[in-house]
């Protein structure tokens, strides 16, 4: 599986900053975003990155009514930008549409093989994800890697020689790393994916 960039670059960072990184604290910002970023990736379960991806999912009933379509699959990664190619039980397919997040297949006999025995499978080639990535979503990536970086040791305040100094620190007194807030998991809700189809394999 690839490796996924960060959510934010060490660039970008330093330029929210308005600082200049040392080698080392290049180092140290980009350990940050990097785990910042798979926090957040794995909160949403979304790569949300723009990729293109090939993975393989089992075909489920379409309601008939609704979707007037033989079966269909759910392409968990969002949103879908683009449908390259689809085949099902091995075989190249134009016999298909999308609505949404959903790719709806023609007419197909469950009552005969394969379907008969399993479900088929399919494996949909596709583009997904975002670019460039959402403000909301990086900048909450940025505070992150920036909690650890301006707080490492998660003191909250401290008064030296009669100055009171606040850090930044989530107003809950939550230590969080770059773990996420209450208030940033709330704001990641609206990308969260809730439900979805269980990917087999992937090239």
């Amino acid at each position: 599986m690839a490796v996924l960039p960060p959510l934010v670059t060490v660039a970008e960072l330093a330029a929210l900053l308005g600082r200049t990184f040392t080698p080392a604290q290049e180092q140290q910002a980009q350990a940050l975003l990097d785990q910042a970023s798979s926090v957040v990736r794995a909160y949403v379960r979304q790569d949300l990155t723009r990729a293109t991806t090939t993975d393989t999912f089992t075909m489920r009933r379409a309601d008939r009514v609704l979707h007037r379509c033989g079966g269909l699959v759910t392409l968990p990664q969002r949103p879908v930008v683009n449908i390259a190619a689809v085949e099902v039980a091995g075989v190249p397919t134009g016999d298909w549409w999308q609505e949404g997040q959903d790719l709806l297949l023609g007419h197909w006999g469950w009552d005969s093989p394969p379907a008969a025995h399993r479900p088929p499978q399919v494996a949909v080639t596709y583009t997904h994800g975002f670019d460039p990535v959402p403000g909301d979503i990086a900048a909450i990536v940025a505070q992150a890697a920036t909690r650890v970086m301006v707080n490492p040791s998660a003191v909250r305040s401290e008064t030296v020689g009669g100055e009171s100094v606040t850090y930044l620190i989530p107003a809950t007194g939550e230590a969080l790393g770059v773990l996420l807030s209450r208030t940033e998991q709330r704001v990641l809700d609206r990308y969260r994916r809730t439900s979805g189809t269980v990917r087999l394999r992937g090239a």
